[in-house]
Parts: C-alpha cells; structure tokens; sequence
C-alpha cells in the first residue's frame, strides 16, 4: 500500500501515523491494513479542535471553568465549561433567581444578562402590595415596606450572579457558566449579609408568583444558611418544588459534618434542594467547606473564586456560596439545551453527570460537578443512602423509621429499592409519591420500618451499606420523696457555652437509655440533652405524641429537665457544667446547667435556676435535680417551670412529658425517671372535694395542707395560686403539700387544685384556703428618725412586722411611694415638699382593708442651722429649674427629683412604668445586648442569616 510515514509513537510502542497517497480513501486503506496480521489496529487520524474559549480578558484566571493547572492547580479539576459551550452556552430564554444581597445591575459583564421585567407587576409582601414598572430587576424585602430596587450594597450576590452568569465572549471581565441567561435579583440580606428568615420566605413567595404568572424560573440560588430549624421556610421549599423550581443551597463554611450537625437549608430532606460543598484548584474538598456523606449532594469549585463585584469590579471570593451558583448555571444550561426537562431530570443530570474524585467520599455522590458531563450523560448512576442520615439512631417499638435511598441513571430513577432488617424483614422502598415518599420519579425511593421489638436491630441497604437502630423503651417519671432527695455538687467542667449552642460529651462509661448503649451526649445551653441529634433549639414544644412543631419532627432523643430559652454567659460560671463522679462500676455523670439566665432577662445574674441531669453507670434511670427552679424579678412568670418544657423522648412519635410550660417544678426537689413496663396507663383527670385545713391565720407560717379526693397519683402535685408546691403522695384518695407562707400574707382565698401530668393527666377544679385573722401591722422603728428642714428627698426605712405586699407608709395620714421589702420592712420616699418647714409627722404604715393601720411612730423635722441653710442655697442655684428644668418645683420649697437618685426594685418598676425603668437602665457590663445573631421572636433582635462566603483579595 502506498503510503508515507509521518510519526513513530513512544508512549504506545508500534503506532505510527502514515499519509495516504492521493486517491485512496481513508476507509479503503484501513480496511486493506486489517487485512495484514501484523497489524492491530487501524483507525482515522480524527480531527479535533480547540473547544469553545471566550475572550474574556480574565477569563485565563478563572480555574473553576477551565483550569489549565494556572496558580498551582491541577489541570481538568474544573466544571468543564469549554466542552459544555460546545453544545450550549446558554439561553436568554431561561431565568435563575438568587435569593441574596442583591444585583448591580448596571455591571458592564452583568447587565446584558440582568432579568428586566417586560411590564409592570404588583407583589404582596409583608401585607403590603407593592406596584413594580415595567424593566424592574427583581425586589427588595429589607426595607419595610419592600421595593422595587435589587441594587446590592454589599458584593455577595454580584459575585454569586457573576459565576451564574457573567456575559460570555464580551471581550471584558469573566465568563459564567452561561453566556446567556435572565438573572433575577430578589434582596434580603443587607450590607452586613445578615436578613431574617421571613426575608427568605417572601423572596420565595416572589419567585413562586413570577413562576405562576409565566416566567421562566429554573431554580434560585441560596448561598446562605444558619443552624436554625424552620418548619415556614422548608415549606416554601416545598412550595417552590410544587411549581418545578429546583432549590441550590450552600452547605456552609464551618468544617463539620453536615451528616450530624445540619446546616440549613442546605440539610433540609426535601426532593428539590441540591446541597453544594466547596473544591479547590487541585480537587481537593476546601478546608473550609462542611460534608455530609448523606446529607451533601456533591463539589464544586469554591475557594478563589474570581467573578463580578460592584461597580464594574472583579474580586476573589472563597466559600460554599461561590460553589453552589456553578451548580446553578449547569441547571440553566442544561435547561437551555433541552426545554422539555423538568426538575427532576436536572437535578439528577447534574448528580449523575459529575466526575468522581478521591476527596469527596463524605458527599451523597462522591462527584464534583461536571457541566459538560450533565450535558451529555450517559449510563452514569447514583445509589446512595439519605434517611437515615446517621449509621446510629434510634426508634420505638411501634413507630416507623423513615427510609430513603437515591437510585438514579443519569436523569432517571433507576428502580425500587430493597433493605433488610436484622428482624427478617424486607423493606421495599418505592418512588411513588406516597407517603413518606414525597415526590414521584425523583429517584428518592421511600418506605418505612417499625421495630417489632426493643433492642438493637441492623438495617442494611444496598452495597452492604448498614445502619443500627436502637429501639428504646419510653420512660415514666417518679417525684423523689423529699427524704431522697440528694443535688449532686461538684466543681466539674466548664462547657461555656453561649446563646443557643451545643457542646459534645463524651462518657467514659455506657449510659443505659431506654434500653439502648450511647457514649455521646449533645448538651445544649437551652436546657436539653440528646444522644442521637446536635440540638439547640430555643423554642420549647410539648413533646411527642402532642407535638405541634413539625420543624423538630426529626429530632430523635431528647433529656429536657428545663426545656426553654435559657442564656449560659460564655465566659462566666453562669454556665453548663459537667462531671463524672464516684468509681466503677457505680460512677455517675453529671449535667448542671448552674446559676443560667433567662434569655428575656438576660443581663440580671440574680434572676438565674440551678438544675441538673443525672445518669447512673449500668442503670437505665434517669435523675433530675431542681436546686433552684425560680428566677424571680422580671423573670418570675417564667418560675417554676412555667415556659418550659420538662419531659423525656426516646423516638420522634414517643414522649412522656411531666410539664409543658406549667409550674409544676419546686425547689430542692427531683424527678426519677424508670423505664415504663408495658404500656404506660395514662393518668386520670384528679378531683378534689376537700381540703384541710380550711382556714389558716393571715401572714402565718408554711403550712402542711391534706387534700382529698379521686384519682390521685403518685405524679399528682399540689397547686397553690397556680404555683408548684412539695407534695408527698398518701394515696389515690389523699395528698399533702406544704404551702408557702408567701401565699397567706393578707386576708383572702388561697386557690388550691391538683395536677396530674401526662400521658392523659389534667387538672381538677379549685377549692379555696381562706385567709383571715390578719393582725394590723406594727411599726418597731423608722430611720432615719429625722431631717432637716428644706432639705432634699430621702428614702425612709420603716421596720415592724406584719407588713405585705401592698403595704404603704403613710405621713400624717397621706399615703407615700412605698416599697416591700417583706413582712418585716418597708422603704418609702419621703419627698423635699413634706419636709419644707419645722415640725413633726406621724408615720403609720396601711395594710390595706386588711388589718388596718399600725400604730404612730413621731418623726421630727428641725430648723435648719446656718451652715445647713447654706447649703442648700447653694444646691438650690445647681439643681434648680434654672439648673434642671426636669425636676418637679413646688412654689417656696426645695424642688424634688421625679426619682431618687438610685434604682428602688422592681415593685417600684412595675409601679412606676417603662419611664422609671429608662431612667435608671444601663449597659450590662460583659454582656452584648441586644445579640448580633439572636434569634426571632425575643426583643430587639431578628434572625441572622449568614451569606456563605469568605472574601479574600484578588
């Protein structure tokens, strides 16, 4: 044959490249080379060319779309754009929202590819319609009331939208990963990248409208997130799911494992959300970047990021927000080159199509995305374990344990799913959309599974993968008998724990809980501990079966001696501390949350409660302790247990609870937890129908009080003005209970009822103590005794006894701005006017119509002397109207302070309204208030969403 060698190959020994001589074909001359047995193979020297580049003058920088190994990196460990361009860059057809600090729309690489609204549209938000015109970019919820103006004022969602979709082959700046694309803007976190959850939700709400009223809309970007759990934004989620809307969300910054500790809404398990981790220019996961071998979905580039910035500026940004916008342009340009896919398919396209590598084994896929491969995929496939999330969980005899496993062929589902349990049963997963399933032909199969025993059972999905699931045994509680009652004090471990955190502890013994084995505690500042779940949630809910917050329906096991928003100072012994105490095999572990405030009086040391948790090496009981259940002052509805929830649960549908938000918890008492055997029998609805004594002397001591009846149990505690008192259980028909001398001060009714706690349980109706017989107060001494004439207002300290709440002094007969100090002092202002001139006053002190006045004490105002005189003249010229216009002037009087120049109390608060508490409010030393990151619903603050980002100089 004739032809010319060209070239020897070394890399592949014998292959050689030949020039044909003219008029042979290519096809002839390699069917007349396999024809020669030396010969192995013959094939076309194929052409190729260079794949699509765009002139983008920085586009050589951009290592993420086609890394060249530039900066250090490694070659190919890139999204393959240039390959993808070949077959779409694309369209203007299609619409991505980002859900951020808004757009400069006006960016000379963005604005070719800035949505603009074709007419005018209106928009509820917040309760207020707002009226955009016609070439509107998207809106603005941070201010109230929301505008028409996406502008951003801070450069995250510039850069974000610039890797979405910066304009590609424009001979400026970047490219995106589409050239051509609509980017709508909607604005809710502000220049500080901080906005609210319901910000979130209203730009949902909008993305929702622009879909139903015909706009393209593919998918939102969501480069932020919190530890926050909110049952209103993941169903927005799902709403947007509903309308076809995919949902990109950052998986966040904070180098932990998504698996165990969630990051939202990244970690929400909902069908449309694809959750983003961080690679850098050599592959690897950054450094930065949280995983989730079941919760996060796949990489892609993250750290060095260039892309847009505001006024026609380009910066270098590292974070899980700059990975998750790569995924969202594949979304769109997998839309632009086949319209007819839907949410589904895309999303598992991109799952699919992305190339496998060593350093994401923690990721749902183990890929890092790969545009080119979602663009053209073919026979790839995903079988990966999603609920549940953890290889160790727990459940209870009865309740089902959801199951679900992602099985796809590039974008389809690749068919139903099979788990076996150690127990015998197969367990068919389906993708149905029938519950637990939640949407059909996603590719998420679902079922679920019940333990049919108590005790460790092996749940084994496909590939061998396994999971143990500990099915426990629900707990009833047991008041310690005042005779047992024993609070551990120990110095221990500082956690120092902040605002809602959590600490991990890990116990150098086995504890027993509901007849399972864990090691690993998870102790938050709110009061609760777990062995199953990273929990910190602040907003108490009664517990399973009543449970009415659907956002903890996932929370597995939870301790909660003292379940509410409490507030640990980090950095102080107002903390959570923790010990081991005793030797083997009798040792104890010991939780004390010592001396922590309320969050709605944080700042008030004084206003604190001492509890703690107890756990017993080799015993499934579980002890709490109640050194101190009342916080007092501002604080003092909160007593008691009064917003808390108390309780225990083993599986997200089995509780018992011994109180939600009731006081039903005194001082220096305790609760014994025991495993419940068989099912527990739920309480009766107690009654009373007598007490004894019936009337008791007004202002006396604690009394013992017997109270008879029905359907009491050894649970049942004894109310007293609606507040916890010691009860001590006689029998079904009889208890006792030791009411507080507080609440016998003056004459009255003392309302008694008894309450039974869950499971069933109630409270009976009330019978009356009354309270007469009051004594009329006795005033013992006055200080000081006198004062000088024309002097300034004094404080008036009056001791005695048989004095209440509601007692006021009196001078000569005039009641006085008074103070209760308790039934044996009193502090009244006497005010400059009542001491103008020489005499004397009486001073009684009034109970009310309750034991009338006392008796007179004299109290003497002398003349002043000279020297006296003097002063006050000269007081006179600094502190009168002409030197203080706010101080009250009576004509030819010393003019008087409206207050005294220190803080009298609460009482005189509560009396005196917000105005006396402004004028003495001041910052609290070592605390920060209001929070930066505090949380909705608690005064002066508002939920602080982090965009995912880190910036670092170009």
């Amino acid at each position: 044959m004739s032809a010319v060698l060209l070239r020897r190959f070394h890399a592949v020994e014998g292959l050689q490249l030949v020039r044909l001589s003219s008029g042979l074909s290519v096809k002839h001359a390699i069917r007349r080379y396999l024809r020669e047995p030396e010969v192995l193979y013959a094939e076309p020297n194929y052409i190729v060319r260079a794949t699509v580049l765009p002139n983008d003058t920085l586009f050589p920088q951009q290592w993420g779309i086609n890394n060249t190994g530039q900066f250090g990196g490694t070659a190919g460990a890139d999204i393959h754009a240039p390959s993808a361009w070949e077959l779409t860059t694309g369209s203007s057809s299609i619409v991505i929202a980002t859900l951020d600090t808004g757009i400069d729309y006006d960016h000379q690489d963005l604005a070719a590819n800035v949505w603009s609204a074709p007419t005018s549209f209106s928009i509820s938000v917040d309760g207020n319609t707002i009226i955009c015109p016609g070439g509107t970019h998207g809106i603005n919820v941070v201010p109230f009331p929301a505008t028409c103006d996406p502008l951003d004022d801070n450069s995250h969602g510039t850069h974000v939208s610039g890797i979405i979709g910066a304009a590609g082959n424009n001979n400026v700046g970047v490219a995106g990963v589409n050239w051509n694309v609509n980017l709508m803007a909607c604005k809710f976190l502000d220049g500080d990248g901080g906005g609210g959850e319901s910000g979130a939700i209203a730009c949902l709400d909008f993305v929702k409208a622009m879909k139903d009223n015909g706009v393209n809309l593919v998918a939102t970007n969501n480069s932020w997130g919190g530890d926050f759990v909110s049952q209103a934004l993941l169903d927005a989620i799902h709403a947007q799911e509903e309308d076809g809307i995919l949902f990109v969300a950052a998986a966040g910054n904070d180098f932990q494992d998504n698996d165990l500790t969630p990051t939202f809404p990244a970690s929400f398990f909902a069908p449309n959300i694809i959750s983003v981790a961080a690679t850098s220019r050599t592959d690897a996961a950054a450094t930065f970047s949280n995983l989730g071998r079941h919760t996060v979905h796949l990489g892609a580039p993250g750290q060095e990021i260039l892309s847009t910035t505001p006024n026609n500026t380009y910066s270098v940004f590292s974070g899980t927000s700059m990975a998750a916008p790569f995924v969202t342009g594949v979304a769109a340009l997998l839309k632009a080159q086949n319209p007819s896919l839907d949410w589904r398919a895309i999303k598992n396209l991109i799952l699919a199509g992305g190339d496998t590598i060593p350093s994401l084994p923690q990721t749902i896929t183990g890929k890092r995305l790969d545009a080119y491969g979602s663009l053209t995929c073919s026979g790839a496939t995903v079988a990966s374990r999603l609920q549940p999330s953890v290889m160790n969980t727990s459940g209870a005899v009865g309740s089902p344990v959801t199951l679900a496993y992602l099985n796809i062929t590039c974008g389809q589902p690749n068919g139903s799913v099979s788990v076996l349990s150690s127990s015998g049963d197969t367990i068919t997963l389906q993708d149905d959309g029938t519950s637990p399933d939640q949407a059909a032909g996603d590719g998420i199969y679902s079922g679920q599974w019940i333990p049919p025993a108590s005790g460790n059972h092996t749940l084994t999905f496909p590939g061998g993968d396994s999971v143990n699931v500990d099915a426990l045994t629900n707990y009833y509680p047991w008041p310690v008998a005042p005779s047992d009652y024993n609070y551990r004090n120990f110095s221990g471990t500082n956690l120092d724990l902040g605002d809602d955190s959590v600490a991990t502890i890990t116990s150098p013994f086995p504890i027993q809980f509901g007849g399972g084995s864990f090691t690993d505690l998870f102790v938050s500042s709110n009061g609760t501990v777990s062995f199953t779940d990273v929990f910190g949630g602040f907003v108490d809910v009664y517990l399973p079966p009543n449970a009415n917050y659907r956002a903890y329906s996932s929370l597995t096991t939870l301790i909660a001696p003292f379940w509410q928003d409490l507030y640990p100072v980090s950095g102080s012994n107002n903390n959570v501390f923790w010990d081991v105490t005793g030797t083997a095999p009798n040792r104890e572990l010991v939780v004390e949350w010592r001396d922590v405030e309320s969050f709605e009086c944080r700042g008030g040391t004084s206003a604190t409660v001492k509890f703690q948790v107890v756990f017993r090496e080799g015993s499934s009981e579980v002890l709490f302790n109640y050194a101190d259940a009342t916080f007092g002052g501002n604080c003092s509805d909160e007593d008691q247990g009064a917003q808390a929830e108390v309780g225990i649960q083993v599986a997200p549908t089995q509780a018992t609870t011994w109180g939600f938000e009731e006081p039903v918890i005194g001082n220096g008492t305790g609760i014994l937890w025991k495993l419940a055997t068989g099912t527990p029998v739920s309480n009766p609805v107690p009654a009373i129908t007598s007490v004894s004594p019936t009337t008791v002397q007004a202002g006396g001591p604690d009394f013992l009080l017997a109270v008879r009846g029905a359907n009491f149990v050894p649970q049942s505690v004894v109310e007293s003005d609606s507040h916890y008192c010691p009860t001590t259980f006689v029998s079904n028909t009889e208890l006792q209970a030791i009411i507080p001398a507080k609440d016998i001060q003056y004459n009255g009714n003392d309302t008694i009822d008894v309450y039974n706690p869950p499971p069933g349980g109630g409270r009976s109706s009330y019978l009356n103590v009354t309270i007469t017989g009051e004594a009329a107060p006795v005033i013992t001494a006055v200080s000081p005794t006198s004062a000088i004439a024309g002097g300034f207002s004094f404080p008036l300290e009056v001791d005695g006894s048989g004095f209440i709440f509601g007692s006021y002094v009196q001078w000569n007969g005039k009641p006085l701005q008074t103070l209760y100090y308790g039934p044996n002092r009193l502090v009244a202002t006497i005010t400059g006017d009542l001491i103008a001139s020489p005499g004397t006053a009486q001073i009684t002190v009034n109970n009310l119509t309750d034991g009338g006045n006392s008796n007179a004490v004299t109290f003497t105002i002398t003349a002043p002397t000279m020297q006296s005189a003097l002063v006050a003249d000269q007081t006179m010229g600094l502190w009168g109207p002409m030197g203080n216009p706010g101080l009250h002037h009576v004509p030819g009087t010393i003019a008087s302070p409206k207050y005294l120049p220190r803080f009298l109390g609460w009482n005189m608060a509560r009396k005196e309204g917000t105005d006396y508490v402004q004028h003495f409010l001041r910052p609290h030393a070592g605390t920060a208030l209001p929070l930066a990151n505090s949380k909705p619903g608690n005064p002066t603050s508002g939920l602080h969403l982090n965009f995912l980002g880190q910036t670092l100089s170009p």
